[in-house]
């Protein structure tokens, strides 16, 4: 009875704390296509009108999204297409094969997710421009086409998976390369549909390495042509708020896209009985 009686006022203060932390998540966001669609006559810090488009027009001609966008397109295209690839060729072995030092070179690998990313920038810029990769579309593609995150996804994948098909593909004379392509990259499909997923979040979304290895107009990205624009259209900040909102449309458009594969039951009914 008293705990019944407590129940009320505990579901009304986790209601509570869900809104408030609802609009700490979604408050800036809204914020910023508010600020996208006022006029420059408008206060920047209030929510009146009038409302326009003419950022939305400024922001893609004045500021250059078109050659912007289809740089990005390539690059996170390539990086996250890469980094699935590469991620799954390496999880396999370290999750089906039997070799001395397995664990030892997985558990190097995921050393490797506590090195945060500032520190090796400027190693890894040395490299890169040693390579006659600095400045071209390839060296802000190279250093980040796999990810330890990724490679500890898909072995947890592919250790998911009943040894029971495995073995029947061995017995019907397929050979390693062909399991992995033919028995474990299709029921890891929910995995690699994750991994794909944030892949291409962190590769449109990146700021710091293009920022750092890209030098001309021509191949920035769109968060590097972003950045710039908060400097060229310092006056008119709703400018690069409107390119922000542009910038995030093709992501929700690849998050509605990719969902259909990222459910867990598609596990299931692969072994029966």
């Amino acid at each position: 009875m008293r705990r019944s009686a407590r129940a009320p006022g505990w579901t009304a203060t986790a209601y509570a704390f869900a809104a408030i932390l609802t609009v700490l998540a979604i408050g800036p966001a809204l914020w910023l296509v508010v600020g996208a669609f006022q006029s420059p006559e408008a206060e920047l810090n209030t929510l009146s009108g009038p409302w326009t488009l003419a950022n939305f027009r400024e922001a893609w001609r004045e500021g250059g999204l078109a050659a912007a966008a289809t740089n990005s397109v390539i690059v996170t295209l390539a990086r996250a297409g890469l980094n699935v690839l590469l991620a799954a060729l390496a999880a396999y072995p370290l999750a089906r094969l039997s070799f001395r030092g397995r664990n030892t070179v997985f558990l190097l690998v995921l050393a490797t997710t506590m090195i945060p990313e500032q520190v090796i920038v400027v190693p890894m810029f040395k490299i890169a421009a040693g390579l006659g990769l600095y400045d071209s579309l390839a060296g802000a593609v190279i250093p980040f086409s796999v990810s330890a995150f990724g490679i500890f996804l898909c072995r947890q994948a592919f250790l998911a998976i009943p040894q029971d098909l495995e073995e029947a593909a061995w017995i019907d004379g397929a050979g390693s390369l062909r399991i992995w392509w033919s028995v474990m990259l299709p029921l890891a499909t929910p995995s690699l549909a994750l991994l794909a997923l944030f892949s291409v979040i962190g590769a449109w979304s990146d700021l710091l390495w293009p920022l750092v290895i890209l030098q001309s107009e021509d191949n920035f990205t769109l968060p590097v042509a972003i950045n710039r624009m908060l400097g060229v259209f310092a006056t008119n900040p709703r400018v690069a708020y409107a390119a922000s909102v542009l910038a995030v449309v093709p992501i929700i458009v690849f998050f509605l896209t990719v969902q259909r594969w990222l459910r867990p039951e598609l596990f299931g009914g692969a072994v029966k009985g």
